[in-house]
């Protein structure tokens, strides 16, 4: 491994998403947005739904949409482990849309306990993911 890349690897429970050196990483923390460029200061964060990045400079970064994780960053190794990593290709989205506007429906229904609301809440920031990268 070079000196000047980060080791990203990117699993989810069902498979290796990836496993390559790259120049740096922008993921959806706890607390917003961060990025890892190598040498970076060791650090455990939480993983939140939204967009991962990560990319050789001069090419064009890959992009996902992930859900709820953890990452582990080390100076020149990143382990990511989150429920979903998905690129665009991947995603249907008229599917994607019309599972948002069902939990719309749900979170904001009357009818539902109110841990019923905060697991929809939970899968509408999943779905929102999802959406946000075919959208872009």
């Amino acid at each position: 491994m070079a000196a000047d890349k980060i080791l990203l690897e990117v699993a989810t429970p069902e498979k290796l998403v990836l496993s390559e050196e790259v120049d740096f990483v922008t993921a959806p923390g706890g607390l917003g947005e961060f990025t890892v460029l190598p040498g970076h200061t060791p650090l455990l964060t939480i993983i939140e739904p939204g967009l991962f990045k990560c990319g050789t400079y001069g090419e064009n970064p890959k992009v996902f949409a992930v859900g709820w994780g953890y990452a582990e960053v080390r100076p020149y190794k990143m382990i990511v482990l989150v429920e979903f990593a998905e690129t665009a290709d991947e995603i249907d989205k008229e599917e994607v849309e019309r599972e948002v506007r069902d939990l719309v429906q749900k979170v904001f229904s009357s009818e539902v306990s109110p841990e019923e609301r905060e697991a929809y809440r939970k899968q509408l920031e999943r779905m929102r993911a999802r959406l946000k990268l075919v959208s872009s």
